[in-house]
């Protein structure tokens, strides 16, 4: 009988540990495919791929989060305003739901302070009051959470980098965000191969380009 139930433990056990392959290939497999795309249908497979993955594993909040970030990269492609709005919508949705499976998550209040900037830049004039309050508590948030993650203050650094010198923005202003940035990336290790882990990159070209 102890045999028995030994050997039904080990069949469990291998079927666990088989699942959880497959899903860590499914993801890697969709996240190379994220960071590789260029076009707008791209990013829409892409996106489709991880909402498939989260239908699947519905306890995860990475296949949401990386379907959502798809969806507010596909924004900075989409010339119509009107699409960029939908697109966000989508990104959005992706984006609650993520947060229902893990409210406690910071890459997933970065994500929103992500968003926020998107819906501004369809309508600088009308938008920025509306927004800009809600993008810094998200990302306030996020740094409760997590005050190392890097992702926040590379956005902190990139919006200031944009904003107006009159506004207290600009290259200047930004230069010493961006290094806070690039020293917490330096000091940042993903919790898994599939956990958030970029921006270093960005954060680096936009040094270059600061310090030239």
């Amino acid at each position: 009988m102890k045999k028995t139930v030994f050997i039904l433990a080990m069949l469990l056990l291998s079927g666990v540990i088989f699942a959880n392959d497959a899903y860590q290939s499914a993801m890697k497999q969709a996240i190379g495919k994220l960071f590789n795309s260029q076009t707008i249908q791209e990013y829409v497979d892409v996106a489709n791929q991880f909402e498939r993955i989260s239908t699947m594993e519905k306890k995860e909040w990475l296949p949401l989060y990386y379907a959502s970030f798809s969806y507010i990269m596909i924004s900075f492609k989409e010339a119509d305003n009107t699409r960029k709005d939908q697109y966000l919508d989508q990104a959005q949705k992706y984006l609650d739901q993520a947060m229902s499976i893990e409210p406690n998550e910071s890459e997933l209040f970065m994500l929103q302070g992500f968003l926020y900037p998107s819906r501004i830049n369809i309508d600088p004039i009308n938008r920025g009051m509306a927004y800009m309050g809600k993008m810094n508590a998200a990302l306030d948030k996020s740094l409760e959470l997590n005050t190392d993650n890097p992702r926040v203050y590379y956005l902190r650094a990139t919006m200031t980098a944009n904003m107006p010198e009159a506004f207290g923005g600009g290259a200047a202003k930004s230069l010493p965000l961006y290094q806070k940035a690039a020293e917490k990336f330096e000091l940042f290790n993903p919790k898994s191969e599939i956990h958030p882990n970029w921006g270093k990159e960005l954060v680096a070209n936009e040094l270059q380009k600061i310090q030239k």
